[in-house]
C-alpha cells in the first residue's frame, strides 16, 4: 500500500454498535483505523459519531474529499457510492443530520462551496436494539473493506469514487 493520497481524505462513520447492523459505521470505522496506523496515511482525518451533527463542518478540510460511511437499511447491493449533492434549502433537526444537509450547511456557514463528498452506504438487515451484527452484514463489511482499502491506497480518491459511483448506476435492480 503507498503511503498516502495525494489528495486528503475526510472519513465520517457513525452508528450505534447496540442496534444490531447500525454498528457497520462503527466496524469500518476500526478497519480503517487499523489501515492509518499500519500504514502511516498521512492526510486522512477519521471521524466517528452516534450521528453527524452540524458542528461536523468544522471537521471538513476544504481540500479534502468527504466521505460519509454508514449503515442503509436498502439497496441490492453490498455497498452503494453515491455523490453527495446540496441543497439550495435546508431543513433540519438538532437531532441528526444527512450528509446533504451537512454539506449544505457547511456551504452557507462558510460561504464557499463544499469539496468533493460522497457516501459509502452499507448494507444491513437488522436494526433492533441489542441485537448482534447480522451475518450478511458481517460480509457486506468484508466486501466494503475491499474497497475502503482501494480508496486508502489511491492517488486520486475523487476519481475512484465518482468511478464507483457510475458503475453502481449502471448495475440492474435485482
Amino acid at each position: 500500500m503507498e503511503k498516502a493520497c495525494r489528495q486528503a481524505l475526510n472519513l465520517f462513520t457513525w452508528g450505534n454498535p447496540s442496534r444490531g447492523d447500525d454498528a457497520i459505521g462503527p466496524c469500518l470505522h476500526q478497519v480503517i483505523k487499523q489501515f492509518i496506523e499500519q500504514f502511516l496515511l498521512e492526510n486522512i482525518q477519521l471521524i466517528e459519531d452516534f450521528q453527524l451533527q452540524p458542528e461536523h463542518i468544522y471537521d471538513i478540510s476544504e481540500d479534502a474529499c468527504v466521505v460519509f460511511i454508514d449503515a442503509s437499511f436498502q439497496g441490492d447491493t453490498a455497498y452503494q457510492i453515491e455523490p453527495v449533492i446540496t441543497a439550495a434549502e435546508i431543513g433540519y433537526t438538532t437531532h441528526a443530520l444527512s450528509p446533504e444537509a451537512l454539506m449544505t450547511i457547511y456551504e452557507k456557514t462558510q460561504n464557499k462551496q463544499c469539496p468533493p463528498a460522497f457516501v459509502l452506504s452499507v448494507r444491513g438487515y437488522c436494526f433492533e436494539l441489542g441485537a448482534p451484527l447480522s451475518k450478511q452484514a458481517e460480509e457486506n463489511i468484508k466486501l466494503a473493506t475491499q474497497f475502503l482499502k482501494e480508496l486508502l491506497a489511491c492517488q486520486d480518491p475523487v476519481q475512484l469514487l465518482q468511478h464507483a459511483a457510475v458503475t453502481a448506476e449502471d448495475k440492474p435492480d435485482a
